[in-house]
């Protein structure tokens, strides 16, 4: 079972690094959403369970015996089914992290470089539909960051650069109703913010 899940997590690395990132375009590209995929080669295939009386995490590290844990760390819940994971490198999340429902269905799928968020995360609600898909690069929001209600109605569509706004935001009530349309210029946002009537925010920058 455990080298089965290994090999489902890393094909579903491939699949995601290969078909939405590539491995060539730079950062500064205006549509980021392409990162150079993760190295995980030097990870083996060990697995523990995060429970393990020998293993502490301290300072944001894994430790197994007092030595930074590199491999795939494992939790159940209690009735056996498997609630997350991952794969460490010196002790920090290093490639995918999955979690999942206590039902076996998926929650989020996060990748990681060097204990840091990079590339793409997803996460789901209970009933399997799509809950949040945003895009990190080194720990930073890039790119359009998107969010759904538990009905499989849009939440969100907003869009960052290096962590701050830039360019379009829309977001919708459950009903479909638009209620934020704006984009942000040098810092200043242009339309529609939480109002019935369309307006320009003069002199307001984006801190």
């Amino acid at each position: 079972m455990v080298q089965k899940e290994l090999l489902l997590i890393k094909f579903g690395f491939l699949v995601i690094f290969v078909f939405s990132f590539g491995c060539s375009q730079p950062k500064d590209n205006k549509i980021v959403n392409v990162f150079e995929k993760v190295n995980c080669e030097q990870i083996p295939n060990d697995t523990i369970f995060q429970n393990k009386s020998t293993l502490k995490l301290r300072n944001g590290i894994y430790y197994l015996n007092s030595k930074p844990y590199s491999g795939f760390i494992k939790n159940l819940y209690q009735n056996n089914i498997l609630k997350s994971i991952g794969s460490y490198f010196q002790g920090k999340q290093h490639g995918i992290i999955k979690t999942f429902f206590s039902n076996g269905n998926l929650e989020s799928l996060r990748n990681y470089r060097n204990g840091i968020g990079y590339g793409q995360h997803l996460g789901y609600w209970k009933n399997g539909k799509k809950k949040f898909d945003f895009i990190y690069f080194n720990d930073k929001r890039e790119g359009i960051q998107k969010q759904w209600y538990e009905s499989g109605n849009k939440y969100y569509e907003l869009t960052f650069t290096d962590d701050r706004e830039n360019g379009m935001q829309k977001a919708w009530r459950e009903n479909g109703k638009i209620y934020i349309n704006y984009e942000v210029k040098n810092g200043v946002r242009y339309g529609l913010q939480k109002s019935a009537l369309c307006y320009t925010l003069k002199n307001e920058q984006i801190k």
